[in-house]
């Protein structure tokens, strides 16, 4: 299908690039990694060499969310070759073994090779990604996996393993599909990611140690935002000077719907967030604001006489 650029109420069709573009794919998703989940992450690696009995693997993406999952991305510049699932899972099964200890060195390691001189600490980059106060505790890492495969075409055959592995096994396996197109007339570039297996509605089924395979899907008749907002005006009681966390917000949550998917609390915050710096990346706010950030992981209701 192709896709348009519509300048001067004139429609303008977008080409789609050569691998020039697509080579620089990896680049762009190691510096927006909401793209590939559509919530945050914090990535810890990046092509990471790591020695799996007689071999070494090269996982291109490696991750954790803010549930302390790792993620593992593999990403196939061209069409995805038949054995693309042996190889997500032999990573995963090397992931699968990694104790939090040496996925805290391997974290602070990337993050300090790639964006900062000075030593890092990984519970400050976890806070900081995913907007928790200092007081808030840690999750526990790598209790389950999260895999991904982006591709620029993913053949049918890989989709049905997925799929047995997703229904049949409990993994969390995701599949996305990539396109780039250009317009010939300028330097301006547009990237379609599409989620064909996989995303959000996955629930909580995440390749369990326990061996639990059930998946908690969101199924009532309120949005989440209205969920989000009905909690936070039961907390704050309409007043817009009263402080509130995340952390405050989950047990009013999931005291009315046990089934909703703590991902998506972060991300409707920040949506409705009119000074949230990462509310750009959370296209559902629209022109809605509900929320004003007074530090990181504190918030509390937008006042738009008085919050500029």
């Amino acid at each position: 299908m192709p896709l348009f650029r519509i300048t001067d109420d004139v429609l303008s069709i977008m080409q789609e690039t050569s691998v020039e573009l697509e080579s620089r794919l990896e680049d762009w998703l190691e510096s927006s990694p909401w793209a590939i989940a559509q919530e945050p992450l914090l990535w810890i690696g990046r092509q990471s060499s790591a020695s799996v009995g007689d071999g070494t693997i090269f996982p291109d993406l490696l991750g954790v969310d803010s549930e302390g999952n790792l993620v593992i991305v593999e990403l196939k510049k061209e069409r995805a070759p038949r054995d693309v699932m042996a190889q997500l899972l032999e990573y995963a099964a090397w992931a699968n073994e990694l104790s939090e200890e040496q996925i805290q060195q391997g974290a602070e390691d990337y993050i300090a090779n790639r964006d900062k001189p000075e030593k890092v600490n990984f519970a400050d980059e976890f806070r900081e990604t995913f907007e928790m106060i200092e007081t808030d505790v840690l999750p526990k890492l790598n209790r389950n996996l999260r895999l991904f495969i982006v591709g620029k075409e993913i053949p049918m055959r890989i989709h049905r393993v997925c799929e047995l592995l997703r229904n049949s096994y409990g993994m969390d396996i995701s599949l996305i599909e990539f396109s780039i197109f250009k317009n010939n007339k300028s330097d301006e570039a547009l990237i379609n990611l599409n989620t064909i297996i996989g995303g959000k509605g996955f629930g909580d089924s995440k390749l369990k140690r326990s061996g639990n395979s059930d998946s908690a899907r969101w199924s009532a008749d309120i949005s989440v935002r209205d969920v989000v907002w009905n909690a936070v005006q039961e907390l704050t009681k309409g007043n817009k000077n009263s402080v509130f966390t995340m952390k405050e917000l989950k047990p009013i949550i999931e005291r009315s719907y046990p089934n909703f998917n703590m991902k998506n609390l972060g991300p409707e915050i920040h949506a409705y967030c009119v000074n949230s710096p990462s509310r750009k990346h959370y296209l559902s706010g629209g022109n809605y604001s509900y929320y004003w950030q007074i530090e990181r992981g504190k918030f509390r209701l937008f006042d738009q006489d008085n919050d500029k």
